[in-house]
């Protein structure tokens, strides 16, 4: 009886080690509003910025 209670107790303290590491790992990527707001800045940003250079470049803001 003492050997099935060691198994079980061990069984589950392993299974708390394993949901405690899953845990950590979901925490940590945690996706903050400030990162949100910044990644929607830069690729809201970032295409018109680079079509402005590439017009710019072109001479699309050149008077004829």
């Amino acid at each position: 009886m003492a050997k099935t209670k060691n198994k079980r107790t061990r069984k589950i303290k392993n299974e708390q080690k394993a949901n405690q590491k899953i845990q950590d790992i979901n925490n940590s990527s945690i996706t903050t509003p400030r990162t949100a707001k910044l990644v929607l800045l830069g690729f809201g940003i970032g295409p018109l910025l680079l079509m402005g250079v590439f017009l710019f470049a072109n001479g699309f803001f050149n008077s004829p």
